[in-house]
């Protein structure tokens, strides 16, 4: 798309024009005269805005509604507005921009600002605006608000997504594309001519998610193709999977380091010439391979893009500074030619025989790339030890007697596109896996824009973001790691928290935190609860603005909170905490006055504490550091909010280095983005990055360290060498050099040496001592096997907050030695079947402060699955709020359905507050609770079996108890079998004739699938049924056939640990309950209650059915059968039922819990008739089997709520007895022949589906006349 006609300013509304007309878009052209902002602009311009004062003239150029898309007129905006109502159009504005002091363009905020203002100004219709400035335009499209009267202060922010910085003369690929996707048809299937068509449309352009999907699938499938094509160094001590993750591993490692470098490259610290092949193959390196032209692997040319430009950008130039200074010696340069001279310096270069002009590079670079630090870059390679991770060499020893091999050929990066078969990768035989589309990286990322600035909840810039990583790695982590890799690889974007989750989550935990943390408020809760929303909102208003003591208590209270996230991922959680947190100290503290005093303060008090800094040097040089962070001439204020932040208050673990690792980098750019770049000053103005080695580390989280109960930091001795360890950490944290991070990093491990060997003449057990000892926070491979805070944190009274998305996985995937742990460590919650995400939860409460919230997002089975009833009843004591999705998938293609948790160590209050989604449609809104069912629950009430239902459903719910008895009281309900080996057990019936097998041992066999409402299907299989009490001889061609499978049965894992014979059945339950003479089966899964009657003694092989027998005279089969079937059940199972998705799992526990009405038996008739006449109608098919369920659940509402139905005149059961009286004339149904069926079946269904029979008016006014009981469950 050509772009010239922006390029003469006095032609602005032409080019405007000319650009919709190019966009195929039909616009009521309204004015071609600019305006003053402040005359269009009239109740929401102020004059004090800095970004109201860059507009110059506002054009308002027309309106894209249904009438221009029929060629005709269009409202007058003024009319429009005096209808008081919204206004199906897209009104289109244009803005001019004065030029930024020193040449700076205006920032995405100012942008968002004024098109937010437009939005506010034209409330009835969604705005779209258009803004030049410099050689630059931008398009900023507003979301649709519902319709206001009027704009009002402090009402919540609207989303507005900016295609920013477009260049006029030299568009960047990536906004051309997006550009020509606006573009739109009018004819054919996809063909716009609505309003409604183009503003959906252009919400599907503008959507950054739509745009990040995109991108992770043509990395993914990069990523998949890159991993048979590379080869790392140490790959021959790994085997098969090992192998498969090692080089997983690396590929990720290698992405995490580009991907950082091509967004900071957007701040122009990276040479464009490096990405560029045309530049790379004339001026920069003897020779590249960047199309594949054979399929040797290992042939070294085809890996000289990644050692001479990559490794030596990563390695060499990042990690190493420019020139030396008095601290810092290091000189970037390429290592002396001899054979090991330079061996183990591996801040210089490398692969000086690739390069036509080594110096010309090394200046190219030196010109450009600032030394950045923070361990990212730093090579792993041990040369000293012949370790090889990175292989960073000219040439690689060998280990233990085996070559090192790097192999990352150039078509990788420059590939032209291919299509290659992804489908073992993918997991799945379609046509877009067989042919993936896979092209060279540098390819894939040159065709999207990137910005460095980190998207909100209300403001986007339609480009690629640093949450990317964390969307792109949670993806990429998880499909190589072994628990998960099956799921992930059919998956996209699927593991990753949106946005909008983690922002409701992080205002929750920081609210909650204030609200406990300061002390005097001085005003009601309502009144601090909207104060508090108001202060985390991104709207601009600070409520505490004239109350400095507030201000000064709630900046105090951000500088002391500690916050952890136990399964931290690619970073999600931390981030939204850091930018939360950062958005408070900009409107309390918006000129970092009082944060500057508090990090002075705190550095002068550590300078006099238990470990004195003697060196007045050192003092001083730690003085002007916080001082040289608060430069606002080097650095945006928001740098020092963000530094001390992550120094003093952010935390992550978890279990995978790589994770940490993104994390870290995330934090990373982000501190990069507030730095201005100076070309004139050292390091072009930019100040290495911290180490983050103690913030975020590798351990399991879920194993604790063996130690007494109490500190480990108890005696003075010890305190003297923590508060030396705490020093060492804090010059660790802004160490610069390699010499001094070896110097800093050698003296931690003799001090963790030392207050190991301290500790273990305590009471210390020594094996503790040698873990503690043996941590090693810097080894960036490592994982350390157990979690302590208060030994890599030195967090000691625990965390104000803990916050995150821990991993759902049934425990007994697990290593054997952790669940053992699991079950001593946290008996508490312990069963057998546990999710690991319940010890998270446990965990994430025990380790708060008194006053903590822990706020994690989980799956929602915990609610109801019977194995968690333990968890529940502990939970009861500190869950404070629960925000359940139920249908709604947070996850955009993950199975899982989750829920919030927010708990409390110490609850302030004795009411749980519940928030349900009542559809699956997405939440676009931070704003959440709003969209939500509410209602709240005394904790009292919250015992092992929650029920969560509000105050109306409740009274219902507690009204079906009323003269009922549970089912589990007069039933016998167990599981179906399990043969382990259902191939061999299960048969058909032709089968079992064929070689002559013994009846008497085969029953017949049903599977969650056969069970209907009131009847199974037979699908012909039969079960060879062995237990215990089976004399297998007596069974002579029986045995003969299972003989045939004999090595399949005994390779079970119970029959080799000799727990039961090899021919027998793993779990044969109790076999008179399934040889009963009547049952009832249900599937162990369903979307709604199914129970079937059987009395053709089915068995079941898979244990997927649960069998019910009723002990209890007085209560009959088919009665209880139908009270099951009923709608009144089926609603009041959703409460106590297990939800799976959007099916209900029928586990013992709650169908146990089920209230069955305790009537006299001869009233029970008239619903055995209908269940009898239900059963005989679905082998006939005619349909009256649906008629006779709405009797049914007719009947069942009158006997559980009698008064209220005959108080209604809605109860039927008088006239239904009547009808079938009159009908069956005293015959019982089941002794009459099939013709004398038919013909009372027929009788009652003419007399019942007569619309004017008052039956049916009775049931036609239910929800109607009773809208507090019968409609909700009606509807529900």
């Amino acid at each position: 798309m050509n772009l010239d006609y922006f390029k003469e300013q006095d032609q602005f509304y032409k080019g405007l024009q000319t650009l919709f007309d190019s966009l195929n878009i039909p616009v009521n052209y309204i004015d071609d005269k600019p305006l003053k902002p402040q005359d269009i602009l009239s109740k929401t311009y102020k004059d004090t805005n800095p970004a109201y004062q860059l507009m110059s003239d506002v054009y308002i150029l027309g309106m894209v509604d249904d009438k221009a898309f029929s060629s005709s007129k269009s409202a007058d905006i003024s009319e429009i507005k005096n209808n008081k109502k919204g206004y199906d159009g897209i009104l289109i504005f244009g803005v001019t921009l004065t030029d930024r002091a020193n040449g700076l363009l205006p920032t995405r905020t100012q942008l968002a600002e004024i098109t937010r203002a437009f939005n506010r100004e034209f409330y009835y219709t969604p705005v779209v605006v258009l803004f030049r400035y410099d050689n630059f335009i931008s398009l900023a499209n507003a979301e649709r608000q519902k319709y206001k009267q009027e704009w009002r202060e402090g009402e919540k922010a609207g989303k507005v997504s900016i295609l920013r910085d477009i260049e006029i003369e030299n568009p960047h690929t990536g906004h051309l594309k997006i550009l020509e996707e606006l573009k739109i048809t009018r004819s054919g299937k996809k063909g716009i001519n609505s309003f409604e068509g183009l503003y959906q449309y252009w919400q599907e352009v503008f959507s950054v998610n739509l745009l990040n999907k995109k991108f992770y699938s043509e990395l993914s499938n990069w990523y998949f193709w890159a991993i048979k094509h590379v080869s790392f160094p140490s790959e021959s001590i790994y085997i098969d999977d090992k192998n498969h993750q090692h080089k997983a591993q690396n590929i990720i490692r290698l992405l995490t380091r580009l991907l950082f470098v091509w967004f900071i490259k957007e701040k122009k610290l990276i040479p464009e010439e490096l990405f560029d092949l045309e530049t790379l193959q004339k001026n920069i390196l003897k020779k590249i391979s960047p199309f594949r032209e054979n399929e040797s692997l290992f042939e070294e040319e085809e890996s000289i893009y990644y050692k001479a430009i990559l490794q030596n950008l990563f390695y060499a130039t990042l990690n190493c500074p420019v020139k030396p200074d008095s601290i810092d010696i290091r000189e970037r340069g390429f290592r002396g030619e001899g054979y090991g001279q330079h061996r183990g310096i591996d801040y210089l270069m490398r692969y000086k025989k690739y390069f036509k002009d080594p110096d010309a590079f090394l200046e190219m670079v030196n010109k450009v790339v600032p030394f950045l630090n923070g361990g990212l870059f730093e090579c792993l390679d041990d040369k000293y030890k012949n370790i090889y991770i990175d292989g960073f060499s000219d040439n690689m020893s060998k280990t233990d007697g085996v070559a090192n091999n790097l192999v990352v050929p150039d078509y990788l990066f420059f590939g032209k596109e291919e299509k290659t078969d992804l489908s073992s990768d993918y997991g799945t035989k379609n046509r877009g896996a067989k042919e993936a589309g896979v092209k060279g990286l540098i390819n894939i990322l040159k065709s999207y824009k990137f910005t460095i600035a980190e998207n909100t909840p209300i403001e986007e810039d339609v480009a690629l973001d640093p949450e990317l990583l964390g969307k792109v790695f949670e993806n990429l982590l998880a499909s190589y790691n072994p628990e998960t890799k099956t799921t992930a690889r059919k998956q996209t974007g699927s593991f990753y928290t949106p946005r909008e989750i983690v922002n409701y989550m992080v205002d929750e935990s920081l609210i909650a935190h204030l609200k406990n943390s300061v002390s005097n408020w001085d005003m009601e809760e309502k009144e601090l609860d909207d104060k508090l929303h108001q202060l985390l909102s991104f709207e601009p208003a600070n409520p505490f603005e004239n109350n400095t003591t507030l201000s000064r208590k709630i900046i105090n209270s951000l500088d002391n909170c500690k916050v952890l996230d136990p399964a931290c991922g690619s970073g999600a959680f931390p981030m939204g905490i850091l930018q939360k947190m950062v958005h408070i100290l900009q409107k309390v503290d918006p000129n970092n006055e009082y944060w500057q005093e508090l990090q002075l303060e705190k550095a002068e008090k550590a300078t006099k504490g238990v470990f004195v800094i003697k060196d007045k040097e050192e003092r001083k040089q730690l003085l002007d550091e916080i001082n040289e962070a608060f430069d606002q001439s080097i650095n945006n204020p928001d740098y020092a909010r963000k530094l001390f932040l992550i120094e003093n208050c952010i935390y992550g673990v978890d279990i995978q280095p790589i994770a940490a690792q993104i994390s870290k980098l995330r934090f990373f750019i982000s501190l990069v983005v507030e730095q201005k770049v100076n070309k004139k000053k050292d390091n072009f103005g930019i100040r290495p990055l911290p180490n983050l080695e103690t913030k975020f580390v590798t351990a399991n989280t879920l194993i604790g360290i063996d130690k007494p109960d109490g500190e480990l930091f108890y005696t003075k001795e010890v305190q003297e060498k923590e508060a030396e360890l705490k020093a060492i950490r804090h010059k660790l944290f802004g160490a610069k050099t390699k010499a001094t991070k070896v110097k800093y990093r050698k003296k931690d491990e003799e001090l963790r040496n030392e207050i190991a060997d301290i500790l273990k003449k305590g009471n210390l057990p020594v094996e503790s001592a040698e873990q503690l000892a043996g941590w090693d926070p810097y080894d960036q491979n490592g994982v350390s096997p157990f979690f302590d805070p208060e030994w890599m944190f030195d967090v000691k009274d625990g965390f104000d907050v803990v916050i995150g998305n821990p991993p759902y996985l049934n425990i007994n995937k697990l290593d054997k030695k952790i669940v053992k742990y699991l079950s001593e460590q946290y008996d508490t919650i312990h069963t057998g079947y546990n999710d690991i995400v319940y010890y998270f939860m446990f965990l994430g409460i025990k380790m708060l402060r008194k006053r903590g919230c822990s706020v994690l997002i989980t799956s929602n089975y915990f609610l109801g699955n019977e194995y968690a009833q333990r968890l529940r009843q502990n939970l009861g004591k500190h869950i404070s709020k629960i925000v359940n999705f139920k249908e709604y998938m947070v996850f955009d293609a993950a199975s899982v359905h989750t829920c919030i948790s927010v708990s409390y160590n110490t609850p302030k209050h004795d009411d749980v507050f519940f928030f349900e989604a009542v559809c699956d449609k997405r939440i676009f809104s931070s704003d959440i609770e709003k969209e939500l069912n509410s209602f709240s629950i005394n904790r009292k009430k919250l015992n092992e079996n929650w029920l969560v239902a509000d105050q109306k459903n409740t009274t219902i719910l507690n009204g079906l108890k009323n003269k009922s008895v549970f089912l589990g009281d007069i039933s016998t309900i167990e599981k179906g079998p399990t043969s382990g080996k259902n191939k061999v057990f299960t048969i058909p019936c032709g089968l079992a004739d064929e070689r002559k097998l013994e009846k008497t041992i085969l029953r017949r066999n049903i599977k969650n699938g056969d069970i209907d409402k009131y009847t199974l299907r037979d699908r012909g299989k039969l079960l060879i049924y062995v237990d215990n009490n089976t004399l297998i001889e007596s069974y002579p061609n029986v045995f003969a056939y299972l003989k045939t499978h004999k090595k399949v049965l005994e390779n079970r894992n119970e029959v080799k640990k000799g727990l039961y014979s090899w021919y027998r059945f793993e779990r044969p339950r109790k076999k008179q309950i399934f040889d009963a003479k009547e049952k009832i089966v249900v599937p162990y899964r369903a979307v709604m209650n199914r129970f079937a009657y059987d009395n053709q003694q089915y068995f079941n092989d898979g244990g997927d059915i649960r069998a019910i027998i009723i002990n209890e005279d007085e209560f009959n089969i088919k009665y209880v059968l139908a009270i099951l079937n009923s709608k009144l059940i089926d609603w009041y199972y959703g409460f106590i039922g297990k939800p799976k998705g959007k099916t209900r799992e029928y586990f013992n526990k709650p169908l146990s819990l089920i209230p069955i009405k305790k009537i006299p038996k001869f009233e029970q008739q008239p619903l055995i008739i209908l269940v009898d006449i239900i059963i005989s109608d679905k082998k006939t098919n005619s349909r009256i089997h649906d008629l006779c369920e709405h009797l049914i659940d007719a009947i069942i509402f009158e006997l559980y709520f009698p008064d209220h139905m005959k108080e209604r005149k809605i109860d039927v059961l008088q006239f239904v007895k009547k009808d079938i009286e009159k009908v069956m004339q005293d015959k019982e149904f089941e002794t009459l022949n099939d013709t004398q069926k038919e013909q009372i079946i027929a009788e009652l269904h003419t007399r019942w589906s007569d619309p004017n029979s008052e039956i049916v008016k009775r049931m036609n006014s239910f929800s109607e006349k009773s809208p507090e009981i019968l409609k909700p469950i009606l509807e529900g």
